[in-house]
Formats: C-alpha cells, structure tokens, sequence
C-alpha cells in the first residue's frame, strides 16, 4: 500500500522526535502560509494544525483528498464536525482522552498566572519599571489567601484548577451539570451558577464552547457578580457575551476580568475588549497561551501522532 501524504501547517516549536516519527510513517509536506487551505485539502491524506485555521464549507467538500484532520486540542469548535462526518473524514483530537490529559496542565497553570497579575497588578507594574518608575503605592493588589473561588465546569481543567486555588488558601466551590467525584479537601458544590457568580471573589471558566454554553456568561449573570470579583476566562471567547463584559467594565460593575480566549480569535483587532485593554487596567488579555508551553506541545503531538497511525492501521489494515 503506497504511503499516506500529511501536511504539517505549523512548525514552530514542533517536537523534532515526533516530525521523526511522522516521517517514519507518512510522506510529510511542511507548511506553507502561500498555499490556500483548500488546496491542501484537496492535496493530502492528512491535514495536520493547531489553532490558525478553521475547516468548514469553504474549504472542505466532496472534492477533497483529506480523509483525516489532527488537531492536538480539545476544544474543536473551529472544525465543523458534521461536516467532516459528512464526508467521511476522521477527526484525531484529544477530545475525551481523560487519562492522558490529567499530565497536560498548562491552562491551568495559566489560569493562576492570569488571575494573579489581575489582582496584583503586575501588567501595569511591569511596564511602570520599564518606563524608569519605582511607584510602588501605585500598584497595591489583593492577595488571593482566603478568596472565594467559584469554578465553572469541574472537568479534567476546572478540577486540576480548583486544586491550584485551594493549595493558595482560597475557599473554593463549583458549578457543573453533570455529577462530578468530590477531592479529598473540602469544596462547595453550588446548585446553580447563579450562586456561584453571587458568593464568588474569583469566577474562573472551564467548560466547552456548544450551543448550551455560548453565551452562558451574559449581562444578567454578569450583574449578579460582587462589585470587585474578577473574572477569568481560559475556555472559549465565545462563552461570554463580550459586549456586556465591556459594559459591566467600563461602569466598574466588577473587579475586572482577565482573557486568554476571544470570538473570533485571531482576527481581534478591531475586538473592542482590545481596543479597551489598550487603555484600561482592569482588564488584561493573553493570545490563547493557556495551553501553549514546550512540555505540553511535545506531550500532546507525540499522543496524538501514535493516535493517527493507530487510528489508520485499524481502518486500512495499513
């Protein structure tokens, strides 16, 4: 059987090991930003990116060679997943690995990050230094010891996540649909999020983008917070209504808010969120990080490379 053709659309700081182990198994293209997605569609047997390109009508369809997207994520609201089912092309994704994902702590971590240098002011510090200042007074926070955190979603993150906040001495609670196991410290369990968003200091987002949760963070649940609890936004821009986020902070309705993730990402600069960053404090964005460290990249692609070649020896008997 000839060997399957896969183009890699992102190169940087992609785990040498594993391109070896591709080039092992598949005739490998590196990516080219000059090529047009539907080209490459139509082109390889497999179609390897992360986050820079969304797979719809537009570029896939009955004409396309593709049999098989990777994408080393969980979230897949950037693929048009009936669409591929449609046409019968395989999504290889790290959606539903639970085991494995427990190792992959990256967004985590970065949720702490984010609500610390909200809280602390460290942006603004930071570039005061920069710009020859030493005002410490300026700069005065809040420490998170003893905070109510209220947790949306007490998944594989929003769980890995409240451990981090309670090792800091905060009193946490979550919200979740589903029935979700209990740690061994003590945490509270809130019957709906709107008694989560009204007891919490620190609101941190951890669950899916779909039709139930686009949108889950409105202008009335928004209202619903104290007047200095914060908000971190680690999951999906879409989770939020951002134009009411601006609202509640530009009349300080809310502490501020802290963003990893935006609709429409990349294309943000018209964003008004970054247009109202540029200028105020209380609100700080990061461009979707969370997940993007060495250890996570090279944890992740291995995993999902041996998933791909496991994935086709089963369907072909390759």
């Amino acid at each position: 059987m000839s060997r399957h053709s896969l183009y890699l659309a992102e190169m940087d700081d992609f785990s040498p090991d594993v391109l070896q182990y591709l080039r092992t198994n598949f005739d490998v293209s590196l990516g080219s930003k000059r090529v047009p997605l539907k080209t490459i569609l139509n082109s390889f047997d497999v179609f390897w990116f992360r986050l820079s390109h969304k797979i719809d009508r537009n570029v896939l369809d009955n004409a396309s060679r593709c049999r098989y997207i990777v994408c080393p994520a969980t979230g897949l609201d950037h693929i048009d997943e009936e669409l591929c089912l449609s046409l019968g092309v395989q999504i290889i994704s790290l959606r539903g690995e639970v085991e494995f994902l427990k190792e992959i702590r990256a967004t985590a971590e970065h949720t702490l990050g984010l609500a610390l240098a909200l809280i602390r002011n460290i942006p603004d510090a930071v570039n005061h230094v920069k710009n020859g200042g030493w005002n410490r007074d300026l700069f005065r926070g809040t420490e998170l010891y003893r905070k109510k955190v209220g947790i949306i979603g007490y998944g594989r993150l929003g769980c890995i996540t409240a451990q981090y906040f309670h090792l800091f001495g905060c009193t946490v609670g979550y919200f979740d649909i589903e029935d979700r196991q209990h740690p061994d410290y003590e945490i509270t369990q809130y019957s709906s999020l709107s008694e989560l968003l009204q007891e919490s200091d620190i609101v941190s987002i951890h669950v899916p983008l779909n039709n139930e949760t686009r949108h889950m963070i409105s202008l009335a649940n928004l209202s619903q917070l104290k007047k200095n609890a914060v908000i971190i936004n680690t999951s999906r821009g879409d989770i939020i209504d951002e134009s009411a986020l601006l609202e509640v902070l530009e009349k300080g309705k809310i502490g501020g808010a802290a963003l990893d993730v935006l609709t429409g990402e990349p294309l943000i600069k018209t964003n008004p969120l970054v247009q109202y960053a540029a200028n105020n404090s209380n609100l700080i964005i990061t461009p979707h990080i969370g997940g993007n460290t060495y250890e996570s990249f090279h944890k992740t692609e291995k995993f999902v490379a041996e998933k791909l070649v496991e994935k086709i020896k089963a369907a072909e008997k390759w």
